[in-house]
C-alpha cells in the first residue's frame, strides 16, 4: 500500500514534518494528532501514530504511538506493507531501551533484524541496518561477526587493496547474520574467489570462510 499524497491524513503528517525541521515541535505535534483524529481506516492510523511517536516528551508516550503504529501496520493486511516492519521494529525497540526494558528491546531489535530481508536494496536500508546494529550492540546481543573476515578486511584497509574492499564492503557493512545477510555476503566472497585476486594465504583464507557461510546458509 502506497502513501497517496492527496490523502488528507498523509498531507497533515507531511505539514508536521515540514514544521519539525523548521524546529515548530509543538506545531508539528499538533498537526500528527489531528492526522490521528482524522484517520479512518489501519493505514491512515499506521502513518498518524507512526509520526505522532516522534518528539514525545514522556518516553512511555513514545513507546505507545510507536507500539500502536506497529499494531495498526499489522492489521493492514498487503503484502506491500513489509517494508515497514524493520523501521518499525527498530522504533519500538529503541523506546524499550530507553525505558531501561532491555529484554523487550533486545526482542524487537531482533525482530527488526530479521524483517530487513523485506527491505530494497539502497541507502534507506543501510542506515536502517546500521540503526539495528548498533541498538543490538547496545543491549549485549550478538550481532554478526566473523574475526577471520575482520582480519582480511582491516589487511585490505591497510594496503590499500581496493578491488576486495569493493567486492566485499557493501555485504559486510550492515550485515546483521540474518540468511539473507549471510548469501549476500557468501556470493560476494564466491565472486573475489573466483577473481584469484589474492595472494595464496588470502585466497585458501576465503576459501574457508565460503566453506563456512555454505553450511550456515544451508541449515
Amino acid at each position: 500500500m502506497e502513501f497517496d499524497p492527496n490523502n488528507p491524513v498523509v498531507q497533515l503528517c507531511v505539514k508536521g514534518m515540514n514544521a519539525e525541521s523548521e524546529g515548530k515541535i509543538e506545531e508539528a505535534r499538533q498537526l500528527f494528532q489531528q492526522a490521528w483524529d482524522m484517520a479512518t481506516n489501519d493505514f491512515e492510523a499506521f502513518t498518524a501514530a507512526h509520526y505522532l511517536a516522534r518528539n514525545q516528551e514522556d518516553p512511555n508516550d513514545n513507546l505507545k504511538w510507536n507500539l500502536e503504529a506497529l499494531a495498526r501496520a499489522s492489521a493492514i493486511k498487503d503484502e506491500s506493507t513489509r517494508g515497514y516492519y524493520p523501521s518499525l521494529y527498530l522504533n519500538v525497540a529503541k523506546s524499550y531501551e530507553t525505558l531501561g526494558n532491555m529484554e523487550e528491546a533486545a526482542r524487537h531489535y531482533q525482530l527488526a533484524a530479521d524483517s530487513c530481508k523485506h527491505l530494497p536494496d539502497g541507502k534507506y536500508a543501510d542506515m536502517i541496518k546500521s540503526g539495528i546494529s548498533a541498538g543490538l550492540k547496545r543491549v549485549d546481543e550478538t550481532t554478526f561477526n566473523d574475526d577471520s573476515i575482520t582480519q582480511l578486511i582491516n589487511n585490505w584497509c591497510e594496503r590499500r587493496e581496493l578491488k576486495p574492499l569493493a567486492m566485499i564492503l557493501p555485504a559486510y557493512i550492515g550485515n546483521l547474520g540474518t540468511e539473507n545477510d549471510r548469501a549476500k555476503l557468501l556470493s560476494a566472497f564466491s565472486y573475489l574467489s573466483a577473481m584469484r585476486c589474492l595472494s595464496e594465504k588470502e585466497q585458501r583464507t576465503v576459501a574457508a570462510i565460503i566453506a563456512k557461510l555454505s553450511a550456515d546458509v544451508s541449515e
